[in-house]
């Protein structure tokens, strides 16, 4: 998998790949993928049109680029997960930093945002494909966690409601971004804001994983 598309560098200092990348990023996620050429984004990556096609093959394969690489793939966690050896305390901090440590890049967060929720309402395919091989897989890695740590035989329907419930707190820091920013923006502010927010969340997760093992000792009781 290519690297995580990084903004912490001046945009001019980016290399020709990352910055046709970026500036796809944004024509896409401003005007969706029927509305962007690729003679637009060329133009305003100030590169020449054979660079699109040398590095991304056409505008499909650039579109698909912009909305899979920039924060990766919630796929990249899955062998993190998949550690036998690993403790429910970093399972859930490897979990939450898949979504604070992305916002601390500002304008790729948002950018990138603002072109899934597009995927969705206009779609082209992609965001099946991100169910079945990223977010898919991702949820099953982390029932096998959660099955492990509440000391379960199987998997049941409260077990996925667990872990959407969970995985939905990070979520909802990117799909709700403009009302916490409205309501509380101190509690995403800078690297200490986004911190202590991952800090909670991690805190958050495992009350809730420790109510469901309670839950399931009074019903079988």
């Amino acid at each position: 998998m290519k690297d995580k598309l990084k903004l912490s560098m001046p945009e001019q200092d980016l290399q020709p790949r990352e910055k046709i990348l970026l500036t796809a990023l944004e024509l896409f996620a401003e005007q969706g993928f029927e509305r962007t050429t690729v003679r637009q984004i060329a133009r305003k990556a100030e590169v020449n049109i054979s660079a699109i096609a040398y590095y991304f093959g056409d505008k499909a394969g650039l579109y698909q680029a912009a909305f899979v690489e920039p924060l990766g793939s919630p796929k990249d966690d899955i062998e993190l997960f998949n550690d036998p050896n690993i403790s429910l305390e970093e399972a859930l901090q490897g979990l939450f930093s898949g979504f604070t440590e992305p916002l601390k890049q500002d304008k790729l967060a948002m950018l990138c945002t603002r072109l899934h929720m597009r995927e969705m309402v206009e779609p082209t395919g992609l965001w099946a494909q991100e169910i079945d091989n990223g977010i898919a897989p991702y949820h099953q890695a982390l029932l096998v966690v959660l099955k492990k740590h509440l000391y379960l035989n199987k998997v049941d329907d409260d077990l996925h409601r667990l872990a959407m419930c969970i995985v939905a707190m990070g979520v909802h820091l990117f799909v709700g971004r403009d009302v916490i920013e409205k309501l509380c923006p101190k509690i995403i502010a800078g690297n200490s804001g986004l911190n202590q927010t991952h800090d909670r969340l991690v805190m958050f997760a495992k009350s809730m994983i420790e109510a469901e093992k309670n839950r399931r000792k009074q019903v079988n009781v």
